[in-house]
């Protein structure tokens, strides 16, 4: 007992260590450097985009005013278009850094009246529009109308009536697609689970690719963007991963025992992860322990139906320990520190979802499908919904 005594009266005070991994863990950077790159980005395909797109134009179609027409002799016609979208394409245009050129195809029928006399008449219209990609609020990213660039509308006589209704029909639609057509909420990047310093937003190989940069200080970039075929990527750095779990460890502070954690780096290769951690004993002049932490990565479903990233900590073998060091269990102190949660939420919340915000036309929403790490960095797969909310 005396010679346990002196063992612990000799061991170094790590307490003064713990205070400076503290001050470094929870450091924030804020200076946004020329020409950064990304550490995290989040890919949507353009497949998707036109989803949403064909919604927000079928929605302002249906909604659109019957067209008035002067005749003679003081005569008003009416005219109701009634028009379907039958093909929309989009792809990435060089007039922005930000911006889709899509072409579309509308046919239908058109409802004439004038006076007594009244009939329908087909029509067909072709169009090709800029859409630009924005950020608003610093946060929410959204897809609005830019211009017309070429409107073509075809229709025949209607009836007797010595009319041409395409130059109308033309305004028509040159006005439903730039003041109609509603915004696309593409994403709401939640910053307080992913804080960044600066974005910007690309639309090369067909995808809208949003760059992140965190201010989790001195994070590696991304070695790749995310290259979705379909739906979502989203990717973030193990450098951002490690920085966030860490500055979420040392706000939590001391567990019990007066136990704090402190995940020090996290690898992620495939479905599998290794995370380094230490635990630190803040008694006294305190100790540590060093343990490497092999767990898997994955996509589980909920009992609600709705899925979730998961990291599984399975096994915990010791690679260090300060002298007098005691022993405790390194996954019970995980697990009860909530650290891979940070990471998990992290991820959650910046893929596109829906928001509670009542917002007019269509937003997109997220569902995880699968998760592996590639290239130093955590991507996370998923398939969009589109939604349409209520004006």
């Amino acid at each position: 007992m005396v010679f346990a005594l002196l063992l612990l009266g000799c061991t170094p005070d790590v307490t003064h260590l713990y205070a400076a991994e503290r001050t470094t863990a929870l450091a924030v950077a804020s200076e946004v450097p020329a020409g950064w790159k990304p550490d995290a980005a989040l890919g949507i395909a353009s497949p998707d985009l036109a989803k949403a797109l064909r919604a927000v134009v079928r929605r302002a179609v249906s909604e659109g005013k019957p067209i008035q027409l002067p005749l003679a002799l003081g005569i008003t016609a009416t005219l109701k278009p009634d028009l379907d979208l039958k093909k929309i394409n989009i792809e990435a245009t060089s007039d922005c850094a930000a911006c889709f050129s899509i072409q579309l195809a509308l046919e239908g029928q058109a409802r004439w009246e004038a006076g007594p006399a009244s009939g329908s008449v087909p029509i067909s219209a072709a169009a090709s529009a800029i859409i630009a990609v924005s950020v608003r609020d610093g946060a929410i990213i959204e897809a609005r109308p830019r211009r017309v660039d070429s409107l073509r509308v075809e229709v025949p006589t209607l009836g007797n009536l010595r009319v041409n209704a395409s130059g109308p029909l033309q305004d028509w639609l040159r006005g439903l697609i730039v003041d109609r057509l509603a915004p696309v909420r593409i994403a709401t990047l939640d910053t307080s689970a992913l804080p960044i310093r600066d974005l910007r937003l690309s639309t090369t190989n067909d995808q809208l690719v949003i760059e992140l940069l965190t201010d989790v200080p001195g994070a590696v970039p991304l070695r790749a963007l995310p290259a979705p075929a379909q739906g979502v990527e989203m990717v973030m750095s193990e450098a951002v991963i490690t920085g966030l779990a860490r500055r979420a460890a040392f706000q939590a502070g001391t567990l019990q025992m007066d136990v704090a954690v402190d995940p020090r780096k996290l690898s992620v290769d495939g479905a599998a992860f290794v995370l380094d951690l230490r635990l630190w004993r803040l008694v006294g002049r305190g100790w540590y322990r060093d343990y490497r932490v092999n767990g898997d990565v994955d996509v589980e479903v909920r009992a609600n139906g709705a899925p979730r990233l998961r990291l599984n900590a399975k096994t915990a073998d010791e690679t260090a320990a300060s002298p007098g060091a005691l022993l405790v269990d390194p996954l019970a102190a995980l697990f009860q520190a909530k650290i891979l949660d940070a990471i998990v939420n992290a991820m959650d919340r910046s893929l596109p979802g829906q928001t509670q915000q009542r917002v007019a036309g269509v937003s997109l929403a997220a569902k995880m499908t699968a998760a592996r790490g590639l290239d130093e960095a955590l991507h996370v797969y998923g398939t969009l919904d589109v939604a349409a909310s209520n004006p």
